[in-house]
């Protein structure tokens, strides 16, 4: 698979789901996966270790902004 192929199957399946306001690519979902096992308590060397990362930057990114509103 290509990730352009990935890239419309992840924008057609968040159309389906009527998703709003989001980008249409596959780091919306690993923003969301992040954030969820965040909020599950899991470290950020956990989160970053299972999505492939080689730093915790992203991790501590998205981190900062849970809780804002």
């Amino acid at each position: 698979m290509t990730d352009m192929s990935f890239g419309r199957i992840v924008a057609a399946t968040l159309l389906a789901i009527d998703a709003a306001n989001v980008e249409m690519s596959p780091r919306t979902l690993r923003n969301t996966f992040c954030r969820r096992q965040l909020l599950a308590g899991r470290t950020h060397d956990d989160v970053s270790q299972m999505l492939g990362l080689t730093s915790n930057q992203t991790c501590a990114r998205i981190a900062a902004t849970i809780g804002k509103g």
